[in-house]
């Protein structure tokens, strides 16, 4: 019954190791960091529930030889107590002349994480085809893109 115990004990371990020796199949994407250019909002004070409507621009820093990042994005938020939709596009450089636009929708929730008002918005990009930019290339992309509002440093990462 040990040596029995023993066997299936091995047959784990080395279960274990050789799946943990395989190369990744996800691809890593890189946090691009970026900034709020520019934010309007207007809130409704008067009523119980809290209610703001908010536009952003964004643009983001561009990585040395990287291909297939965000370069910029126009979003409105429409939020009622501190969470609602979310809706814009996206500009993406792929690399050539000219750059892949997406439509951009989620949700949005605004938080304080300390002292420091955020706003976090997860997004479906689907891209459009246009005449000049590239042809749509697979499955539409997910990101997160935070928002620190006293600072306005922005975060976007991409999502499998």
């Amino acid at each position: 019954m040990i040596r029995h115990q023993w066997s299936a004990s091995i047959l784990i371990v080395l279960a274990l190791g050789a799946s943990g020796c395989r190369a990744s199949t996800t691809v890593d994407y890189p946090a691009v960091s970026g900034r709020r250019v520019q934010a309007a909002s207007m809130a409704a004070a008067s009523s119980a529930m809290p209610y703001r409507v908010g536009a952003y621009e964004l643009v983001f820093t561009p990585v040395p030889g990287s291909t297939g990042q965000a370069r910029r994005a126009a979003l409105l938020v429409d939020l009622a107590g501190g969470q609602g939709s979310v809706r814009g596009f996206m500009e993406w450089d792929h690399g050539g002349d000219v750059p892949a636009f997406y439509v951009a929708g989620g949700w949005a929730r605004q938080r304080n994480v300390g002292d420091d008002p955020t706003t976090v918005f997860e997004l479906a990009l689907n891209q459009l085809n246009t005449s000049r930019a590239p042809a749509a290339t697979g499955p539409p992309l997910a990101v997160r893109v935070v928002i620190h509002e006293a600072s306005g440093d922005v975060t976007l990462t991409r999502r499998r």
